[in-house]
């Protein structure tokens, strides 16, 4: 039994090493084909330099280092040794069109020792070919009958899968059409993508701004940021700012694990639930597998990136679940469209970790590239089914606040009566408290002041004088009487002519009384008070001039008003009489004049202040003009 599984074991080597020494054809026309004779590959440590040992054969394509060289980073030469021959000794009518896949991450193609392209950068920061399908057309005149030579130099690093894609020999037509459905599948979609990604970003964006409240929409519109970013290095040939092809690869792997983590945040912000803790968790756990991407060795980058990558996938896959099972649960239609559409893009997810994690043998095409125009779709339909949901609301609050408002003019209709009425009733108290204190202030003053000047008068008045008295109290009930109109008044010029009147009618009675009177008045107005400001002023100075030639006792009196800033006018009255307690004629309600005179300034917006004492009494008012 031990030779015969001896002599099988032989026998199986021998086909084996057959099979890998066989040629592959290549058909050209109908006339004409390509011989693959061999391919091999060796390590080098320079594009200059083609080692003559140490050749390997190549026996499949795809070939990835991290298979046969694993932690291999540098440089290898792939050689292919071709013939080519037509039926009947005829002429290659067609030019013979070489195309491969993809070379990773740079490269060099050279033709029997010619150089027919290369990447602009072969040393780091290296160019990327990985995702570039190329083809050349071979010149006949560089071509020889038997053993053709193609050299590709490839220069990556294993832990990056480097190595080449798929090769084949065709006609340029065959080989043109080949390339472009290539780059349709590896770089017009993720451009389409990319596109799509840029919109939909751009309008939850703008949703998100308008609407604060709308989270999920600033989630989404950060995760599209990120997922475009994620696509343009699979579109991108050069490095770019980096300082190399393991520093954009370590950045790339973090831009994907926050993509995941936003994109898992915008749906569970969509169906309006929030986990601080277990968010607050993965987002430590992010930051540690950030430290973890940026500390690992070159050896170990690769297992661990692929451990990383399936960790947040399953993340992804949990956080679709929870979904379904929320959008079950809750039974809302905008719920379902989103767990429909995650149950797609979850599905073409995985049919890519598939292919991914198949290995370099399989050629089947991603197709993440259409989960944009996927969730274009879900955007548009889940918009459109709030639109109908919102109108409806609306159409709904329309018709109950029809009926409310039928209700509530009913009500208000039969309240405008007692209203009106008490609206009356107000503005005729309001009128007579007007009238009290325009009494008070107008009349009263001119009463008590001619009383004065009878007692004070030593010899009989004259009947002109008591005329003359009795024409000024006329004149101030008539003044009271028109109040009314005295806000289309005429404003005083100055403040010296405001205060003339005033001023002539007490400084006679004043000298009588042996009173020294003061008068300090601004020059001119800085910012014009109302008619209705000044008839007010007035009131307030004849008051308070009145209290003091009949309660003070004063033999000295202060009166000034000037502006403390442009629209800011104060008028201050002063004497060095007995004074009053004013915290005691405020309790008891004893003082007419002073409730008379602090109504008039708070109606006015200002501010009244009454300070006393023994020899000084001072009459503060403030008022800010328009």
């Amino acid at each position: 039994m031990g030779l015969w599984k001896y002599i099988c074991c032989i026998c199986l080597c021998c086909l084996i090493s057959t099979i890998c020494r066989a040629s592959v054809s290549y058909e050209i026309n109908s006339q004409c084909q390509v011989q693959l004779n061999s391919i091999s590959k060796v390590k080098t440590s320079s594009d200059l330099e083609l080692p003559q040992q140490g050749w390997e054969p190549v026996r499949k394509l795809p070939d990835h280092w991290d298979g046969t060289w694993p932690g291999y980073s540098g440089g290898a030469w792939y050689k292919l040794i071709w013939d080519w021959n037509c039926q009947n000794n005829s002429r290659l009518t067609d030019p013979i069109a070489f195309s491969i896949s993809y070379i990773n991450s740079a490269g060099a193609l050279f033709l029997n020792g010619d150089l027919l392209w290369r990447d602009k950068n072969l040393q780091e920061p290296l160019s990327r070919s990985w995702n570039m399908p190329r083809f050349w057309i071979m010149p006949v005149s560089g071509l020889k009958k038997n053993d053709n030579e193609i050299l590709i130099y490839v220069t990556g690093y294993s832990a990056m899968s480097a190595g080449i894609g798929k090769i084949s020999f065709d006609n340029a037509i065959n080989a043109n059409t080949l390339n472009e459905r290539r780059i349709w599948n590896t770089r017009t979609l993720f451009q389409i993508n990319l596109i799509l990604s840029a919109t939909l970003g751009t309008f939850c964006f703008v949703i998100w701004l308008y609407r604060r409240s709308e989270t999920s929409f600033g989630w989404f519109a950060l995760s599209s940021l990120l997922w475009i970013y994620f696509i343009s290095n699979i579109l991108a040939t050069e490095t770019y700012v980096f300082s190399s092809s393991i520093v954009s690869s370590r950045i790339n792997l973090i831009v994907f694990l926050l993509y995941i983590l936003c994109f898992c945040t915008y749906l569970l912000r969509f169906i309006q639930v929030k986990k601080p803790k277990i968010e607050r968790f993965f987002l430590i756990i992010t930051a540690v597998f950030i430290l973890s991407i940026w500390t690992v060795s070159l050896a170990q980058m690769k297992m661990l990136f692929n451990f990383i990558f399936l960790v947040y996938c399953c993340i992804y896959f949990a956080t679709y679940l929870y979904l379904c099972w929320v959008a079950w649960r809750v039974r809302r239609s905008d719920y379902i469209l989103l767990a429909i559409c995650m149950t797609a893009i979850v599905l073409i997810s995985i049919y890519d970790l598939r292919i991914a994690f198949l290995g370099p043998g399989y050629d089947l095409m991603p197709l993440s590239p259409y989960t944009s125009p996927l969730f274009t779709l879900f955007i548009v339909i889940i918009l459109g089914s709030r639109l109908d949901r919102n109108i409806k609301k609306i159409e709904q609050f329309n018709v109950e606040l029809s009926t409310k408002i039928q209700q509530v003019s009913l009500d208000l209709s039969s309240s405008l009566n007692d209203q009106h009425r008490l609206e009356v009733f107000n503005a005729r108290l309001q009128e007579r408290m007007k009238l009290s204190h325009d009494l008070h202030d107008g009349l009263g003053s001119s009463i008590v002041r001619s009383m004065i000047l009878v007692d004070q008068c030593e010899q009989k008045i004259p009947n002109q004088q008591f005329l003359s008295m009795l024409k000024l109290m006329r004149d101030d009930l008539r003044q009271i009487i028109d109040s009314g109109s005295a806000l289309d008044g005429k404003i005083p010029e100055t403040p010296v002519l405001w205060a003339a009147p005033v001023r002539h009618r007490f400084s006679q009675l004043m000298d009588e009384m042996d009173i020294h009177a003061e008068w300090r008045f601004a020059e001119q107005w800085e910012a014009e008070p109302s008619a209705l400001q000044c008839l007010n002023l007035i009131r307030v100075l004849e008051e308070s001039l009145t209290n003091v030639i009949k309660h003070s006792q004063a033999i000295q009196v202060k009166v000034s008003m000037y502006y403390t800033s442009p629209r800011q006018l104060e008028l201050i009255i002063q004497d060095n009489g007995v004074g009053f307690d004013v915290d005691c004629v405020k309790q008891n309600g004893m003082s007419i004049g002073m409730r008379s005179m602090q109504s008039r300034i708070e109606r006015m917006g200002g501010q009244l202040s009454i300070h006393s004492g023994k020899g000084f009494t001072q009459i503060h008012a403030i008022i800010t003009l328009q």
